[in-house]
């Protein structure tokens, strides 16, 4: 990808929205990184071409046809340094697999209760490129997901992680 850029500062990020299976997503990008992927529609600026906003789509598009199993995009990680602990170990769960909270929890200092793993899984910035989905409880059970309990469930039948409903 070309060098990255120094980011406007005070202005709105570039926008971009993706028609998916799973309804519209809004990609948002500053200075050559991508900074948000929203199930709502986020504020921002349209127009001048930003590449790592077609790379985003480009890439997404993939992975919903089964073509991709991991995203290659540069990411902006903004949050706590807890947050960012819990999102990097996210993004090490394979596509079609699960982990838990307590199992992250455990993973990044032992001390972290399930409970904060999960609020920062809610805060994560980039569902989907950093697959939260991919947390469940420790008994299987689907817990909370920023873009609704059905999505979590259609992203891990996607991936072949959670059998098909048959009804």
């Amino acid at each position: 990808m070309a060098a990255l850029k120094e980011p406007e500062l005070f202005s709105p990020p570039r926008v971009a929205v993706l028609d998916s299976p799973l309804g519209k997503l809004w990609l948002a990008a500053d200075a050559g990184l991508l900074t948000h992927l929203s199930f709502e529609a986020l504020e921002g600026r349209s127009g001048r071409k930003e590449p790592v906003l077609d790379e985003a789509r480009r890439q997404l598009e993939q992975y919903f046809r089964r073509k991709r199993k991991a995203f290659d995009l540069p990411l902006q990680r903004t949050g706590t340094r807890f947050q960012r602990l819990v999102w990097e170990r996210i993004a090490t769960v394979p596509f079609g697999s699960t982990t838990t909270y307590g199992t992250i929890g455990k993973a990044i200092g032992g001390k972290a209760i399930p409970r904060t793993v999960g609020r920062a899984c809610g805060d994560n910035p980039l569902p989907i490129v950093v697959p939260c989905h991919r947390v469940i409880a420790a008994n299987g059970l689907l817990t909370g997901y920023v873009g609704g309990l059905w999505r979590k469930r259609w992203l891990l039948e996607h991936e072949g992680a959670l059998a098909r409903e048959l009804f």
